[in-house]
């Protein structure tokens, strides 16, 4: 078998991609072109040369070690065709608002919504890469709560509600036409917290925010402590911000971004316990919005899922009932 070479390859429009992704040999192609963009490389002798299987299994030809570029990942042991796992790529990286379980088993026909449901929550297990650089320059940081409505006390201190942290970059730009500066939000950042301690605020910003960055904040006590001196600290009061240049404007718009996806979406209803899975695909999609083409995104997800280990089925809890997925969800903060 030849060798190839691999440089950025995706398909453009949904056209292309059901042209070119119509059957198993083009999946497992585009596969082993992401497994291997140098050219295949056996992973215990090291040499070049293989054997394909009618299996699409790779077995080296000097040591006849075999390979399945299924094995070890999301999709190992599937007893569905590969050309439904590329098709819930497509749709899952490709559409402005997500696709829920129940769209994807209409969509894809799946007799299981179940099945339906654990792709989606292992395909969201995907969208973190571990070596994704942190934000910097200036980053605002607040948090936002996501629960059932009650009665009783609102925004901190309140029961029965998820705490998320949100860190967002802001940088500026110019008009090329009037050649003004402006406010532009860059990347993004969302985690699911215990506490609005100085422990749980300083572990997400040393976590997701570099060093000497400008952090914006509002006046709860707790971010003195966890921003100490490693980080330039301007709290501002939430009263005083009355434009998108000032206070925590691009925070307060992803905050009221993700209410509205779990709205519209999820219909305001899933089980807090996996709402970080939800804010990890939220977070994947909004910081390749500027993207030039659709396909680049589905290219990435594939990357990711080559790259990353099998999630089992017993790694992702869920009731037998599809409706006990829901949670009713209310907003606050």
């Amino acid at each position: 078998m030849t060798n190839f070479t691999f440089t950025e390859d995706f398909p453009n429009s949904e056209i292309e991609f059901d042209q070119r992704f119509s059957n198993t040999e083009t999946c497992y192609e585009y596969l082993a072109r992401i497994k291997w963009p140098d050219g295949y490389i056996c992973e215990k002798c090291g040499h070049n040369a293989y054997w394909l299987s009618s299996k699409n299994i790779y077995i080296c030809k000097r040591c006849e070690h075999q390979i399945s570029l299924t094995a070890g990942t999301i999709m190992h042991g599937t007893k569905k065709p590969i050309t439904y796992w590329f098709k819930a790529m497509w749709w899952f990286t490709t559409r402005k608002s997500g696709v829920n379980a129940v769209n994807l088993q209409e969509l894809l026909g799946l007799g299981s919504y179940h099945t339906a449901w654990s792709w989606l929550q292992k395909l969201r297990r995907c969208t973190v890469r571990k070596d994704r650089q942190k934000l910097s320059g200036r980053v605002e940081v607040d948090e936002f709560f996501i629960g059932g409505k009650k009665s009783g006390k609102r925004g901190r201190g309140a029961e029965g509600k998820t705490i998320v942290l949100v860190a967002i970059e802001r940088y500026t730009a110019q008009d090329p036409e009037t050649l003004n500066s402006y406010w532009q939000i860059g990347r993004v950042r969302l985690q699911v917290a215990l506490d609005c301690s100085a422990y749980s605020l300083a572990t997400f910003i040393n976590h997701n925010i570099e060093t000497s960055s400008t952090v914006v904040t509002d006046k709860l006590n707790s971010y003195r402590p966890a921003l100490n001196q490693e980080y330039h600290h301007i709290p501002v009061e939430r009263a005083h911000q009355k434009d998108s240049e000032s206070g925590l404007y691009g925070a307060h718009l992803i905050a009221s971004l993700v209410k509205r996806l779990i709205r519209s979406t999820f219909q305001g209803r899933l089980e807090p316990k996996y709402l970080q899975n939800y804010l990890d695909e939220y977070v994947f999609r909004f910081n390749r919005r500027k993207s030039r083409s659709i396909g680049k995104t589905f290219m990435r997800i594939v990357q990711q899922v080559i790259r990353l280990c099998n999630i089992r089925k017993k790694d992702i809890q869920f009731d037998l009932d599809p409706l006990s997925e829901y949670f009713s969800l209310g907003f606050s903060g």
